[in-house]
């Protein structure tokens, strides 16, 4: 099944603060790859901020497409106050500039914190489909002050720069990331490359190099998990992982065999390259990358690979025998993720006004010819589409195959039935095939494949379930909102990535429930990352251990608490989907 490509998850924080002013005496750390001063946080009091820390060498030249390594540390003190580039990307990623050159970390410090403090870290890694993001984008420094932790962001390798396989880079030695034959991965190494410099480095910033925590959102989440399927190189860098709507890859990870078949050739043939030859690959300009990234792997393409000593398993393999990092894991989904890709999937056929006054592109196509349900579809003349011939093509989109489809349609157009999907915008909260279409691939892609994982992973540690569900949820980053719909003609509600606001504000406005959720997440979060468990720390509602009775853990706004359901696969029809997700892992 293909994965989404998720854009930056949240606004770009552009205001860089100032030097200490009147002379005072900047939070300084000597690292192994430098010395760095700190800056105030500009959006929290009583948090340092170091921006812009190199933790490797530009991965440029020989080595584009080779593991990370050791960085010549700079000269003097170096004021901690600019990031550092966005690895290069599709989307603009302005103010800030995109360069190969971009392998740089941010830490978020109490500014009580010193050698002797200890504290926990938190490691978070970006999400964006390994495709678009960057660590800057994200500001902790409200959770740093409420809850005396360090916070971590990182970026690293994205898109066919990070993640390529191909048989003219296939390692040619052994080495501590790669064995022999290894290739694709990279961005993976960069990560385990910046938690070892974490590793030998937080303690001088008032860390616990014991006490580290991965987490992230989307593909950050995918990378925890394949984070904890790799005991090879990743044993002993962190003590508890959060995975935040990165299940998505639990039943179809690539084989590097696999992975290399589909798109080593194409990417070759795209950029004039005869096959294997790595000398004309690292010679191409950045921009014939991009381009020949988006032309071969389009949305869905760039994943990890697994038969690699940094990723020896898939997913599935690795997590349902045990052969992961056992670390406690708090891990969950989104109510409503696919509102965020359905209408992405669906062409507008009209004026965007008129899709989105008939609540999206699906209910639109119910009652006005388009070409997506055309035969040949795009091409042949416009059609007016029956339910059940958007529900096969939507999945077909999906990747879902038409024998999976004919043995699924009757008992999908019964769950998904429009009537059950009302839309509070649309008049007297009509049927929605928009929401009905979002919630298949919120089910498919994100809901049972996290489910799946949870299960497996509880046969041998710790997890903490939740689904996070505002039925309100602002969009995430603030982005431009059409009263009372979002820009899709339904509401954004509880999409892919609606929670990330919760725990690190990017500028939407929240009502006094959903501040009140923000802060509870915020503590959960925390007390998972100082103990392993969210329910130790500072005070929090009950958070019910997943392991024995399967408890999620409803994250709704106040005034009601956050609590158990143990519903959570019936209301997501995971018995549906579950002949499609055991095919997968049979591929």
């Amino acid at each position: 099944m293909p994965f989404p490509r998720t854009p930056l998850a949240i606004l770009f924080v552009a205001a860089l603060a100032a030097p200490p002013a009147g002379g005072a005496a900047a939070f300084t750390v000597a690292t192994s790859t430098g010395t760095f001063a700190a800056i105030p946080s500009p959006s929290a009091a009583g948090v340092e901020v170091f921006r812009g820390i190199r933790y490797a060498a530009p991965p440029v030249g020989a080595l584009r497409w080779a593991q990370p390594r050791t960085p010549t540390p700079p000269a003097g003190t170096t004021l901690a106050a600019t990031p550092g580039p966005a690895c290069p990307q599709p989307d603009n990623t302005a103010p800030l500039l995109q360069s190969e050159d971009c392998l740089f970390l941010n830490i978020y410090v109490p500014a009580s914190a010193n050698p002797r403090s200890r504290l926990p870290v938190f490691f978070w890694i970006h999400g964006g489909a390994l495709v678009t993001g960057t660590g800057s984008t994200y500001d902790p420094s409200v959770m740093v002050a409420q809850n005396n932790i360090i916070v971590v962001t990182i970026s690293y390798r994205l898109g066919a720069l990070g993640w390529l396989v191909e048989p003219g880079l296939d390692a040619s030695t052994a080495s501590v990331f790669q064995n022999p034959g290894d290739a694709g991965d990279y961005g993976l190494m960069d990560q385990q490359f910046a938690l070892q410099w974490v590793r030998r480095n937080i303690a001088g910033f008032g860390g616990d190099p014991d006490r580290v925590t991965i987490g992230g959102q989307s593909a950050g989440g995918l990378s925890v998990s394949v984070n904890l399927a790799s005991p090879t190189t990743a044993t002993g860098l962190f003590r508890g992982a959060i995975v935040e709507s990165g299940a998505y890859m639990q039943h179809d990870l690539p084989s590097q065999a696999a992975y290399e078949a589909r798109f080593g050739g194409p990417f070759d043939a795209a950029l004039g390259c005869a096959p294997a030859d790595a000398v004309c690959l690292r010679s191409q300009p950045v921009a014939n990358i991009l381009a020949a990234q988006v032309a071969v792997f389009g949305q869905n393409g760039v994943a990890p690979d697994f038969g690699t000593r940094v990723l020896p398993l898939s997913l599935r393999h690795a997590l349902s025998t045990g052969a992961f990092i056992r670390v406690p894991v708090l891990q969950g989904t989104n109510a409503n993720e696919g509102r965020f890709f359905e209408p992405r999937r669906i062409p507008f056929a009209g004026p965007p006004a008129a899709v989105i006054a008939a609540g999206g592109p699906a209910n639109y196509d119910l009652a006005n010819p388009n070409t997506f349900c055309a035969t040949p579809q795009f091409t042949g003349p416009p059609v007016i589409c029956a339910y059940r011939q958007e529900i096969r093509l939507f999945l077909a989109a999906l990747g879902v195959t038409a024998a999976d489809t004919r043995a699924l349609d009757a008992d999908v157009a019964r769950d998904y039935r429009p009537g059950r999907f009302p839309d509070p915008y649309l008049a007297n909260g009509a049927p929605s095939a928009d929401e009905a279409l979002s919630q298949i691939f919120t089910d498919l892609v994100f809901a049972c494949n996290g489910s799946d994982a949870d299960i497996d992973l509880a046969r041998f540690t710790p997890v903490y379930g939740y689904e996070f569900d505002d039925s309100a949820a602002p969009p995430d980053g603030n982005a431009p909102v059409v009263p009372p719909n979002d820009v899709f003609g339904f509401p954004t509600a509880s999409e892919h990535g609606a929670e990330v606001q919760f725990l690190f504000g990017s500028g939407a406005s929240l009502n006094a429930g959903e501040q009140q959720l923000a802060g509870e997440m915020k503590t959960y979060w925390a007390n998972f990352v100082k103990t392993g468990d969210p329910n130790l720390g500072r005070p929090a509602p009950l958070w019910i251990l997943f392991n024995v009775s399967h408890a999620v853990q409803d994250l709704a706004p106040g005034p009601a608490a956050p609590r158990a359901f143990f519903n959570f696969r019936v209301e997501h029809f995971c018995r549906t989907w579950q002949p499609i997700l055991a095919r997968e892992r049979q591929r």
